[in-house]
């Protein structure tokens, strides 16, 4: 896989393999098929997960009592802050999806740059919520009061 994409790598001016593996775990991919597209859609499942766990701190399904009770570990200005970072995945994310529909190298190339590029800063950024998160169950409700309060 590393000297597939080595290859491409000079022809559209990408990141090291090393990073881009290390990011998005780009290592296990078929070098004989579309190679710039299976990366991208590496890189689209990492951008989905995040925005599976944000749009649950933002808007909690209200039949899941994970969902709200980690809803409500958050004050607002943090909430805001999820909503900002969510919001510059799903901008991602949709480059992808319209990248999808143009089949072109040289887009899904810069794509993949721009996501070696701010990737790491959004992971960095996740990680302050996730450990929010961590503490709010570490810290679950004592009193049968609290507990009944999020099932009704």
């Amino acid at each position: 896989m590393k000297n597939a994409y080595n290859k491409i790598k000079k022809d559209f001016d990408l990141p090291d393999f090393d990073i881009l593996n290390y990011e998005f775990e780009i290592g296990d991919l078929d070098p004989a098929g579309f190679l710039l597209r299976e990366i991208k859609r590496k890189i689209n499942d990492k951008f989905s997960d995040a925005c599976e766990l944000l749009s649950k701190l933002i808007q909690p399904e209200p039949t899941s009592l994970t969902e709200l009770y980690e809803y409500r570990c958050f004050d607002d200005d943090a909430k805001k802050k999820i909503f900002e970072l969510f919001s510059r995945i799903i901008y991602l994310k949709r480059k992808i999806n319209e990248s999808e529909l143009l089949l072109d190298d040289k887009v899904d190339a810069a794509l993949i740059k721009e996501a070696a590029d701010v990737w790491p800063d959004i992971r960095k950024q996740l990680i302050p919520f996730v450990k929010e998160l961590t503490v709010c169950w570490e810290n679950t409700p004592e009193s049968d009061k609290e507990v009944k309060g999020y099932l009704g």
